[in-house]
């Protein structure tokens, strides 16, 4: 009996061995491709700028060339500039569009595949936005060289929103893409814009420590907001407005 169970033993251990040699020999057929995407001219470019696409088949990145800086998408170079935005380079969700903002002598504009837009004193950082569906672009702007004389207002797909002494977040669009909304301020007052519309004032909307505005769905959003000291959950719906 034992040497049966010794013989049955090996048996199995045998047919295991057997088992993870055939699954390394598939695993080891498999069939690998490869595809050049691009040559990085290290001596010029700007590597903290160095992006890869949502669906990480395209690159692009900032560069210097004399005085001047271009973006690199894919190898292929893109217009000179005087500057583009630190951190402004982005692909759009479905990895097909790429945008940045830049600037030429005092000012500044966005560029969406390779078009330039219309020219202002400022571009907000970080707040170039694609929506959800790769379809539209936003942005916060601002006119006026002087703190005290500026304004600040947000371009959607072009077009200019009403002008505020000052945009308290980046723009946000909903999950369908339809909506945008961001945080406004006039005077010591601050609200939430969403498609052109102020809804209520506050003495401040909380946009420190990760507080923002949150869609919640295509028809609804949230946010954190200060009346004196007292801090209030404000929920609502776009559809009643």
């Amino acid at each position: 009996m034992a040497k049966k169970g010794i013989v049955l033993g090996l048996g199995v251990f045998f047919l295991f061995v057997g088992m993870v040699a055939h699954t390394q020999e598939k695993v080891q057929n498999r069939t690998v491709s490869e595809r050049f995407i691009a040559q990085v001219d290290f001596s010029s470019w700007i590597g903290e700028s160095f992006k890869v696409s949502p669906d990480s088949k395209q690159v692009a990145y900032r560069a210097k060339i004399g005085e001047k800086q271009i973006v690199v998408v894919d190898g292929k170079e893109g217009e000179q500039y005087d500057g583009i935005g630190k951190d402004s380079l982005i692909f759009s969700p479905d990895s097909k569009r790429v945008a940045c903002a830049a600037g030429i002598g005092e000012k500044w504009f966005i560029v969406v595949d390779g078009k330039e837009g219309e020219q202002y004193d400022g571009i907000g950082k970080d707040s170039l936005i694609f929506s959800p569906d790769s379809k539209r672009v936003a942005c916060a702007a601002k006119i006026g060289k002087w703190l005290i004389s500026n304004k600040w207002f947000v371009v959607v797909d072009g077009k200019e929103g009403k002008q505020y002494d000052g945009i308290g977040t980046d723009p946000i669009f909903s999950p369908d893409s339809k909506w945008v909304a961001y945080v406004a301020q006039i005077g010591e007052k601050q609200f939430v814009v969403v498609d052109g519309k102020e809804r209520k004032q506050y003495d401040s909307i909380v946009t420190i420590g990760g507080g923002r505005i949150v869609f919640d769905s295509s028809d609804s959003l949230h946010y954190l907001a200060f009346i004196k000291n007292n801090i209030y959950l404000i929920e609502e719906r776009i559809e009643l407005w």
